[in-house]
């Protein structure tokens, strides 16, 4: 006969039994996956080292030996790798912008190259695809600066002009 306290028991143990079956693979799986480094120059590919491919190739398929080189295989045309990579597949090229002209085109080892058009600068470095109409310096007022496609006029802060002098010197006899 089957009493309560029996089945309470067993009711324990099947708990222990599923919490372990639960938590052991993840225990287990924890120190592998955490501690597991390649040295420079090599890449993980599930649990081996494998030497990276090198710029303008992308990783067919990784190797089997560890510290071995995988099948590379070269980029495709309109992608790159500009570095030594353990990437499964290579980069697209960038585009030029309507207000930007190409400088140098996509290669599989580096991407497109773009600056603004004349009468145009980079506004924001950090977005090189934001380019700005030119300042014009007041009429006047010289040029210190050409602007070019990397930065925007610079104007002088000092006025050459006889008529300007005048004014500031009426100006400051009214003044007194």
């Amino acid at each position: 006969m089957v009493t309560f306290s029996h089945v309470s028991s067993l009711s324990h143990w099947f708990l222990l039994l599923l919490l372990l079956n639960l938590f052991l693979p993840v225990i287990f799986a924890m120190p592998e996956s955490y501690s597991f480094n390649c040295p420079d120059g090599e890449y993980q590919s599930n649990d081996v080292c494998c030497k990276t491919c090198p710029s303008g190739t992308f990783v067919k398929a990784p190797c089997k030996i560890p510290h071995t080189q995988g099948q590379c295989e070269k980029c495709h045309p309109g992608t790159f790798t500009g570095k030594d990579n353990g990437l499964h597949d290579c980069e697209l090229c960038s585009t030029c912008d309507k207000d930007q002209n190409m400088v140098a085109d996509c290669s599989a080892t580096s991407d497109r190259k773009c600056e603004c058009q004349i009468g145009l600068y980079y506004y924001d470095p950090k977005f090189p695809e934001s380019c700005r109409p030119c300042t014009k310096c007041p009429q006047g007022i010289p040029v210190l600066q050409e602007c070019n496609s990397t930065a925007n006029t610079v104007c002088s802060s000092s006025v050459s002009n006889p008529r300007n002098w005048l004014f500031l010197l009426m100006l400051i006899v009214f003044c007194i």
